[in-house]
């Protein structure tokens, strides 16, 4: 679940916390871990307007580790990402694949993953049925979300929609280097190691 990193609370904390309020000692934190399904993707939303409420100066931090999931729903969180005024950092600690690796590239502060992580977009896999004409309208309809993912990545990347459009066709891997190379990241995070 996309929850954010606590503090201890200080005194009456917990009732301002149980009233949906995030108290001041509370970091400015959202991990986003698993399938971006609903349960995922509202209090992550949730957490970004709440964040941004109480300082919109503030930087935001998010923290990703996901497969992807509902492609309306990373939609949904970029966004909010984009409608609030706290610049949002995000971080890759693993894996950020299809939905989630969107997410990633349109970080509105700085666009980071460790050294490890793995990093993959595609397009959006669409499945319909029904009579013919219904399956007419569901591929307009794909062809358009396809065209709209395009969009979101040449703006994220600055690469040219051509190389994208090739590139999405089918699951496209990247190790950190290649993200950074392709502008989906700002930085690449060192695994420290034992000297």
């Amino acid at each position: 679940e996309a929850v954010a990193e606590t503090k201890p609370l200080k005194p009456g904390a917990e009732q301002e916390q149980a009233q949906g309020q995030v108290p001041a000692s509370v970091a400015r934190n959202i991990f986003v871990f698993g399938r971006l399904e609903n349960e995922i993707a509202l209090p992550t939303i949730k957490k970004l307007l709440r964040f941004n409420e109480r300082d919109p100066k503030k930087p935001i931090n998010m923290y990703i580790n996901s497969a992807g999931g509902n492609g309306y729903n990373a939609d949904g969180i970029i966004a909010v990402m984009h409608s609030i005024e706290a610049p949002v950092n995000t971080i890759c600690l693993g894996h950020a694949l299809s939905g989630a690796c969107e997410i990633l590239a349109s970080g509105t502060g700085e666009r980071s993953a460790y050294e490890f992580s793995t990093l993959m977009f595609h397009q959006t896999l669409w499945e319909a049925e029904g009579d013919i004409t219904n399956l007419e309208i569901q591929a307009s309809q794909g062809r358009r979300f396809r065209e709209a993912q395009i969009e979101l990545l040449h703006r994220c990347s600055g690469q040219d929609k051509a190389r994208i459009a090739k590139d999405i066709e089918r699951d496209h891997y990247l190790s950190t280097k290649e993200a950074l190379e392709y502008g989906l990241i700002d930085k690449i995070l060192p695994h420290g190691g034992h000297a």
